[in-house]
């Protein structure tokens, strides 16, 4: 009865030793008393998975009224029906029977055969009596110590895990971020929008005027065909200005093209320009060798020459995203890659993701990246609000309680990109430092829009892989945090797993959505700029709208803390063996596509001061 083992359990890369369990307890063995013999045996762990898996298939046919026959341990979830809605039920319903569960039970285990080795590890004790019982007699407890330490290995984590080791090798260079510049709602430049993060400022406001009659489509009730459930948003002034002379384009050709396509054109201008350089250096420097990265997803422009058309007025107007990119290429005269990037809300992250790429490659020596994300018609808003997207409460509330859907944002914004070796020796000014790209697909899940945790985690820990940086050396996260009851848990699962922190050690995490909505598009220029402004600045914004946190995520024990108010950002110091070591301050940044594409973005300040040794932890 007395017989204890050491067990160590993977869960992909966390290491959690449970230590002095007695083998009843242990997630390696199930056993119990039978028959009152003096001679025991050990329960194997496949015989634990099994009787758990059978055990899940007669609950799920109960609650979904399928014949048991039919349920396979192998088969996705989808495949029977269960979405993104049903879960809450049934997380609910297992609750009942288990204690609390994390909500995000069903989108981070696929299958039968998933969530059963999941209640093995972490609910082995219910286990032990629910199967009791049903069969106090069919198994005996053998007192023999177990000597050898017993591995738990998840089979999808171990694929993965051999994916991420491949990459440790290939150690990325450094990009230098050497210029920057955006316009954000209530915010002509990244001057204002930073005054605006750092004063916790809601910049969403009703639809204007001059876009469309929002009264005209709004009604409170959801997915009501035709029709907006919101009428708010995040909006940049005067889109329908522009300074065509400047681009030598004529105004009959300017009023044709993609709003869009004219406020990146300006926007790439003034990042140029904010770098220190101007046309015809920038290219005489490179000999034109500069790529350039645009993310962009909506194209409704011309849904208004469909419009004029019905009205008798012959109209065409531009829609093409790859004129955004090519338009750029063209006015400075660049011939390095250029295209637009589509990969939903992590469009311009990922346009960072390439634009890097290319510049390690030898591709191009330098890049412009970034994102362009404009609300210019009322299709968007029926659209979202049919599909159940759209928050009807006029704010996105990141990780507050609450969150019923996110409201759009526009954006405009962009980085001029040179390796770091290159631009010490140019003498550029350094906003920051890109150490470490990675995209991904979430695969298949529960449904097209269900994000995947296991692979948001991946993204992360592939682009950590990618660079000599512990993950406790990472003080902040720009989350996605779209402000969804559901969302916000399955990205802090993400994070749990790829950065493992402890609950003593927490991590800061916002979101600019809070303040200027979900820009779509332009989210991850976005959220890249405001990392960038608290890293120039030494400061920590609030991610507002979060005083009541989700119920659904538990902080407390989570790692990480929501950012609630305008702080110094204090620079880490790290544990490493018997010594402490201080790292620069360094950030990820997260970024989400509808359908599963991830982006993932790990930068560090630049400060090439001398590194004082660390003797103690200040208090």
């Amino acid at each position: 009865k007395s017989a204890q083992e050491q067990v160590v359990v993977y869960y992909g890369d966390k290491h959690r030793i449970v230590s002095d369990i007695i083998v009843k307890q242990a997630t390696t063995t199930l056993a119990v008393k039978a028959n009152h013999q003096s001679k025991h045996s050990i329960v194997k762990t496949s015989d634990i998975s099994n009787q758990t898996i059978s055990y899940l298939k007669s609950w799920i046919s109960q609650q979904l009224k399928i014949d048991i026959e039919q349920l396979q341990a192998n088969d996705s979830f989808e495949k029977y029906g269960i979405d993104s809605i049903l879960v809450t039920k049934l997380t609910q319903s297992l609750e009942k029977i288990f204690g609390v569960l994390p909500k995000t039970l069903f989108f981070e285990y696929l299958t039968i055969k998933e969530l059963a080795t999941y209640f093995t590890v972490y609910h082995v004790e219910k286990l032990d009596t629910l199967f009791l019982e049903n069969k106090q007699d069919d198994r005996v407890l053998k007192s023999t110590p177990i000597q050898e330490k017993k591995h738990i290995i998840f089979d999808d984590k171990t694929k993965e895990n051999r994916t991420e080791k491949s990459n440790i090798t290939s150690l990325s260079k450094d990009i230098a971020i050497i210029g920057l510049s955006g316009r954000y709602p209530k915010a002509s430049n990244i001057n204002t929008f930073w005054e605006n993060l750092k004063s916790g400022k809601d910049c969403i406001t009703e639809i204007p005027k001059d876009r469309w009659n929002a009264d005209a489509y709004f009604d409170p009730e959801k997915r009501k065909k035709g029709t907006s459930n919101s009428k708010w948003g995040g909006f940049i002034k005067d889109v329908d200005k522009f300074d065509h002379s400047l681009f030598n384009i004529t105004p009959r050709e300017a009023k044709s093209m993609d709003p869009q396509e004219r406020i990146f054109l300006e926007n790439i201008w003034e990042t140029i320009e904010d770098a220190g350089y101007t046309k015809s250096s920038l290219r005489k420097g490179t000999d034109g060798n500069i790529g350039v990265y645009v993310g962009v997803m909506y194209e409704e422009y011309p849904l208004y020459s469909l419009e004029e058309r019905q009205k008798g007025n012959h109209t065409v107007l531009m829609g093409n995203p790859s004129s955004i990119a090519n338009r750029v290429s063209y006015y400075f005269d660049f011939n390095g890659p250029s295209m637009a990037i589509d990969t939903m809300c992590s469009s311009s992250l990922t346009a960072i993701h390439l634009a890097c790429d290319s510049i390690k490659s030898g591709s191009c020596e330098m890049a412009l990246a970034g994102g362009v994300n404009l609300s210019i018609h009322p299709n968007k808003y029926i659209m979202l609000s049919e599909k159940g997207f759209i928050s009807s409460q006029g704010k996105c509330a990141s990780f507050g309680e609450g969150g019923d859907g996110y409201i759009p944002g526009e954006g405009v914004g962009s980085v001029l990109l040179k390796s770091l070796e290159q631009a010490i020796k140019d003498n550029d000014q350094i906003y920051g430092v890109i150490k470490g790209t990675e995209i991904n697909h979430g695969g298949r899940t529960n449904g097209f829009t269900v994000p995947n945790p296991k692979l948001q985690a991946s993204v992360i820990k592939k682009a950590l892989s990618k660079v000599d940086i512990p993950a406790n050396a990472i003080s902040y996260i720009e989350a996605h945090g779209t402000g969804t009851s559901l969302g916000d848990p399955i990205e802090i699962a993400g994070l749990q797993r790829a950065l493992q922190r402890d609950k003593n050690n927490s991590c800061a995490i916002g979101s600019v959505k809070s303040n200027i909505g979900h820009a779509e598009a332009a989210a991850g220029i976005s959220g890249v700029t405001k990392v960038l402004l608290q890293m120039k600045h030494k400061q920590l914004v609030p991610s507002i709208h979060s005083k009541s946190l989700n119920t659904n995520i538990d902080f407390n024990n989570s790692g990480f803390r929501v950012q609630q108010h305008l702080e110094f950002w204090k620079k880490p110091i790290v544990k490493e063996g018997n010594d402490f070591k201080e790292y620069d301050r360094i950030a990820g940044v997260s970024s989400f596509g509808a359908g599963g594409s991830n982006a993932h973005l790990i930068v560090e300040e630049y400060d090439n001061s001398p590194k004082a040794p660390v003797d103690f932890i200040p208090g």
